[in-house]
């Protein structure tokens, strides 16, 4: 496959000139045209949101996880992930059970079927996306996720960067 010409060079990201060269914005461009193709799939034919699919898929890898590590695997913070598990709960798709520090989320056989039939789906989308690259690139890919993920976190933890006021409608 041929680069872009439009695209900024990957050396670029060491040294960005432009938006287009921030490794984030470019990141966030393939997320937004092949994740609106899952987004739309989810909700459109089997009527789950986004969150939704991504909390049903990591429940499918373990039949009842406690709500620290299902959160933490999700990173996302408790009432986000609990609006998201609630709808699954709504929907029949997911169980919760316990209280407090022992609360404990599950699919259900209806979540583990749906699971089951979108996954195969949303992996399609993802072996398209990724069709043009060899074995080789999609291991240095692989590599190099992993460690931008890990630098991302340990940035986030080391940061302390103000909370946006998006509820309030205001802009800083």
């Amino acid at each position: 496959m041929m680069q872009n010409p439009n695209s900024p060079a990957l050396e670029d990201a060491g040294s960005p000139r432009s938006i287009e060269s921030l490794v984030l914005f470019r990141m966030s461009k393939i997320l937004s045209i092949g994740g609106s193709l899952v987004t739309r799939l989810c909700e459109g034919r089997f009527g789950i949101a986004r969150r939704e699919w991504a909390v049903l898929s990591i429940l499918a890898t373990q039949p009842q996880m406690p709500w620290p590590e299902l959160a933490r695997r999700m990173e996302l913070d408790s009432p986000r992930l609990s609006r998201a598990v609630s709808a699954l709960a709504s929907k029949g798709l997911a169980i919760k059970s316990g209280t407090g520090r022992q609360l404990r989320v599950s699919l259900t056989d209806s979540g583990r079927a749906l699971y089951a039939e979108i996954f195969p789906l949303a992996s399609s989308i993802n072996q398209a996306i990724v069709q043009d690259l060899d074995a080789e690139s999609l291991q240095t890919l692989d590599r190099a996720l992993c460690q931008m993920h890990e630098r991302a976190g340990e940035l986030s933890q080391a940061m302390d960067m103000p909370k946006a006021a998006r509820r309030l409608g205001k802009r800083r």
